[in-house]
């Protein structure tokens, strides 16, 4: 009988992915700073294991909810200063407020408070996180309109692998394509570094003026406008499984 109840047992960053709070190894960082406590008591050892059912998990003082048994696949065609965190202390529109569905989702990724574009929200922690670990190089592309016209002899500057000029960090080359205005640069990256697109112009001396997320993981926005949201088909789902090595 102990045996069965170890095995009903998972790790805490396992638990902590499966919530959507974080990856396995931020969550790890989580529980080594003291940040995670399970029925009252701190668990401070990465080891540490819980009972999915029973145990009442707190990461920086919240309660967390118990992980839904259904799982739920939504995408959504994001506003413009829309943020995309569910807790917003300025009391600003978030993606949550367009979307009324029972269960707890979270966005797969973010995308920053004046882009517009596709996101992927689910209560699915292992294909999250899956979707966006480096390994698996998710195709992520972008509309970016600059305020001035891209000379086609920086093209390779800009996909080839470039330094970002404000911290230095590599990003790997990528897939840019100049629409006919000149203006506007259809770019397809598999990174995900913070504000990566708009770095990338700036570094080479452009503004991004708007910035639209055409397309995320072979999925496009179709038939939904902006603040639209819908749900995945199984034949999607299983689709993003397969990209990120799943099944």
């Amino acid at each position: 009988m102990k045996k069965q109840v170890q095995e009903e047992k998972v790790r805490i960053n396992k638990y902590l992915a499966m919530c959507g709070i974080a990856s396995r190894r931020a969550a790890d960082q989580l529980v080594l700073e003291g940040k995670v406590s399970v029925n009252g008591h701190i668990a401070d050892e990465p080891g540490f294991r819980v009972d999915p059912r029973n145990d009442e998990v707190v990461v920086d003082g919240r309660l967390l909810a118990k992980p839904e048994g259904k799982k739920v696949y939504i995408l959504f065609n994001k506003p413009r200063n829309v943020i995309t965190t569910s807790h917003d202390e300025r009391d600003r529109q978030q993606i949550l407020d367009f979307i009324d569905v029972p269960e707890r989702v979270f966005p797969v990724g973010r995308l920053d408070r004046k882009s517009t574009g596709l996101l992927l929200l689910t209560n699915d922690g292992t294909l999250a996180h899956r979707l966006m670990h480096p390994s698996s190089q998710v195709q992520k592309e972008y509309l970016a309109s600059l305020d001035a016209k891209f000379p086609p002899a920086m093209l390779q500057k800009l996909t080839g692998g470039m330094r970002l000029k404000d911290t230095g960090e590599k990003v790997s080359p990528c897939r840019a394509k100049i629409l006919d205005d000149g203006m506007s640069v259809l770019v397809s990256i598999h990174e995900g570094k913070n504000h990566q697109v708009r770095r990338m112009f700036s570094t080479l001396g452009f503004e991004v003026k708007r910035l639209d997320r055409v397309a995320y993981a072979g999925l496009t926005p179709g038939e939904l406008r902006r603040g639209e949201w819908r749900f995945l088909s199984r034949n999607e789902v299983e689709k993003l499984y397969r990209l990120c090595g799943g099944h």
